[in-house]
């Protein structure tokens, strides 16, 4: 009787340990792609930044891996819109007081693109940027 007491709360230990370690992983997945993910691993590269998009870089995120560098390094307040035009060329779409440069399909499930967003105000100056996952 004992025994098999015994044999029951070791499975169920076993059992709670690995849903333990399997969410403590997940979580650790998770926490690695907000923070840092695939955003961070390039250096800004002009040639790299303006490669000809070809139908095979369409589903790929060729631009991700310099946005964050881009974001946190070389767009600074106050500089203008032609500052950014000569760093990253024309932007892909173009509002009032927004330029969005397009970074590829980073979220990793490939249906859905991810911008930089660059953001103005009335004087053409940078007020902040952001990475945007849709």
């Amino acid at each position: 009787m004992i025994r098999n007491v015994l044999l029951t709360l070791k499975k169920i230990l076993i059992t709670f340990l690995a849903i333990t370690g399997f969410l403590a992983i997940l979580g650790g997945i998770f926490v690695w792609w907000m923070t840092i993910g695939v955003f961070s691993h390039q250096s800004f590269d002009t040639k790299k930044w303006n490669i000809p998009l070809t139908q095979e870089l369409d589903s790929t995120c060729y631009r991700g891996g310099m946005a964050k560098d881009i974001r946190d390094n070389l767009l600074k307040q106050g500089e203008s819109k032609q500052f950014v035009e000569n760093l990253l060329g024309k932007p892909d779409h173009i509002q009032e007081n927004e330029y969005s440069y397009v970074l590829g399909m980073c979220s990793g499930f490939g249906f859905d693109y991810d911008n930089l967003h660059i953001y103005f105000n009335k004087q053409d100056k940078i007020i902040y940027s952001k990475i945007r996952q849709h």
